[in-house]
């Protein structure tokens, strides 16, 4: 499992950052509908590279988009820059285990997309995450969450193992192949993995390799409903993809969408 967030800052991270969902789409237009049910702004915890908040800006919404990284906010500035008539959009660099939300503004809607919420390794600071997104929310404002099941085959694989995870190919013909090395502990429910990827040009050949570490930690379905209620959200929808398919033991994401109990 690997996620966009990087305390770090890295340039290099942010380029496979920004290669690795190059291709995706279909999250985006369940955020956009989500932001056309929710009056108000749209809060974007973990904006990553812009993705999302180039097409929320796109389509009018205002956004207010936190990520920790000054590198990936570099590259979603510049997107939103070059819009022709884009929303309010406004950037902020915080950590997400206690993120900065000081715009004074109330929002309809809160996301935390590409699994950034399992960046928090912590549950003490998951319940201050939640219970600080939900004071930012206006009345029957909502949050949506993606998050990974987990996975027996990261729970239990090998921790020496270099596996293969992703390949995605590039707009030239060249492509980059993703692969990660993890390590589980299973009290923690927590994490560890060694990130590789390899930018090949148009004939195969590795022109540049970049390593990173991340942690990531597992939350379980009900551990997770729970959650959220006790942070004061009730659950109003469990999706198992971003086409509001129905979740069941074969999914291999949670989407989850909460309201705001006042």
């Amino acid at each position: 499992m690997i996620h966009l967030v990087d305390e770090s800052g890295s340039d290099s991270w942010a380029e496979v950052c920004e290669a690795l969902y190059l291709e995706r789409r279909d999250d985006v237009s369940f955020y956009l509908d989500q932001s056309n049910r929710s009056a108000g702004p749209v809060l974007e915890i973990g904006c990553a590279t812009g993705r999302i908040t180039e097409i929320l800006s796109d389509f009018g919404k205002d956004v207010y988009a936190i990520d920790p990284s000054t590198s990936q906010l570099e590259i979603a500035r510049a997107k939103v820059n070059a819009l022709d008539n884009p929303g309010d959009v406004t950037f902020a660099r915080s950590s997400l285990d206690k993120p900065d939300i000081s715009s004074g503004k109330k929002y309809g809607l809160a996301i935390v997309p590409c699994y950034g919420f399992m960046s928090i390794t912590d549950p003490t600071e998951q319940q201050r995450f939640l219970h600080d997104v939900r004071r930012n929310l206006s009345p029957g404002g909502r949050l949506v969450i993606e998050m990974g099941v987990p996975d027996p085959g990261v729970m239990l694989g090998d921790p020496a193992t270099l596996y293969h995870y992703r390949d995605v190919n590039l707009k030239d013909e060249s492509s980059v192949v993703l692969y990660s090395q993890r390590d589980y502990e299973d009290h923690t429910q927590i994490g560890y993995v060694k990130a590789v990827a390899e930018f090949l040009d148009s004939t195969g050949l590795v022109t540049k390799k970049v390593v990173h570490d991340l942690e990531f930690r597992y939350t379980f379905r009900w551990e997770m409903h729970h959650l959220l209620r006790l942070c004061g959200f009730e659950v109003l929808s469990l999706y198992g993809d971003f086409d509001e398919g129905s979740f069941t033991e074969e999914s291999d994401k949670m989407v989850w969408v909460a309201g705001s109990r006042s």
